[in-house]
C-alpha cells in the first residue's frame, strides 16, 4: 500500500474546494459540465482548436502519425449526416466555446462502419469518451450499422479497453502495426448525458 499516494476522489474535491477559494477567477470546466451534440459544421475551427490543444502524445495514438488532419478532413467530418456516416462532440458553451472531444463513424457498407475518436488531454480518463461512443453506438444502431471497425495503436490501452465494450470483438488481428477491430455493436442504455 503506498501511504502517500492521494486518493483521486479526495484530489478532485480538494481541487474544488480551490476553484471557491478563487471565486471570480476562471474556473475550469469538468466533465460533468459537458453538452454532447451532433457535430455543426460551424464546429470546423473549435474542432482544429481541440487538435492544437491535444498533446503529441493524443496526436500520434489518434492519426498513427505526427501529423495533423487538414481543414478540408475536418470540414468532412463535420459534414457527416446520416447517409455518409455521424459525428457527435463533447463542447462547452458560453462565451468561448471549446470543443473538448470528438467520435464519428464513417460508412463502409450497409452494416459496418470505420469509428474513430478523439479526446483532449485534459478531459482523458473521465468518461467522455465513452459517453461520446455510446451515443454513436446508438445512432449506428438505428441507422442499420451492426459492425464498427477500429484500427487502434497497441499501446493506446484506453482506446482498445473503451471499444470492448462496445460490443462482442469478432476480428482483433495485428495489421501494419496497428490492432484491427471488428465489434459487433450491442445496444446500450441512454447514460445521463445532456444533449442538444
Amino acid at each position: 500500500m503506498n501511504w502517500f499516494a492521494i486518493n483521486p476522489n479526495l484530489e478532485r474535491y480538494l481541487a474544488d474546494l480551490g476553484t471557491w477559494a478563487n471565486a471570480g477567477q476562471a474556473i475550469s470546466p469538468t466533465a460533468s459540465s459537458l453538452i454532447f451534440r451532433s457535430v455543426q459544421i460551424d464546429d470546423v475551427d473549435l474542432i482544429i482548436e481541440m487538435h492544437k490543444r491535444s498533446s503529441e502524445r493524443t496526436i500520434f495514438s489518434r492519426y498513427h502519425s505526427p501529423r495533423m488532419p487538414t481543414r478540408q478532413e475536418i470540414t468532412q467530418i463535420c459534414q457527416l449526416e446520416g447517409k455518409n456516416g455521424r459525428a457527435v462532440v463533447a463542447a462547452i458553451a458560453g462565451k468561448k466555446p471549446r470543443v473538448v472531444g470528438m467520435a464519428y463513424y464513417i460508412n463502409v457498407d450497409v452494416e459496418t462502419a470505420e469509428v474513430a475518436l478523439l479526446v483532449e488531454d485534459s478531459f482523458q480518463g473521465q468518461g467522455v469518451g465513452k459517453r461520446l461512443l455510446g451515443w454513436l453506438t446508438e445512432l449506428a444502431l438505428a441507422q442499420g450499422i451492426v459492425f464498427f471497425e477500429a484500427f487502434v495503436l497497441p499501446t493506446n490501452k484506453p482506446a482498445l479497453h473503451l471499444l470492448q465494450q462496445m460490443g462482442r470483438v469478432v476480428q482483433n488481428k495485428l495489421v501494419y502495426g496497428a490492432r484491427e477491430l471488428q465489434i459487433e455493436l450491442t445496444a446500450v442504455t441512454s447514460q445521463n448525458v445532456r444533449r442538444e
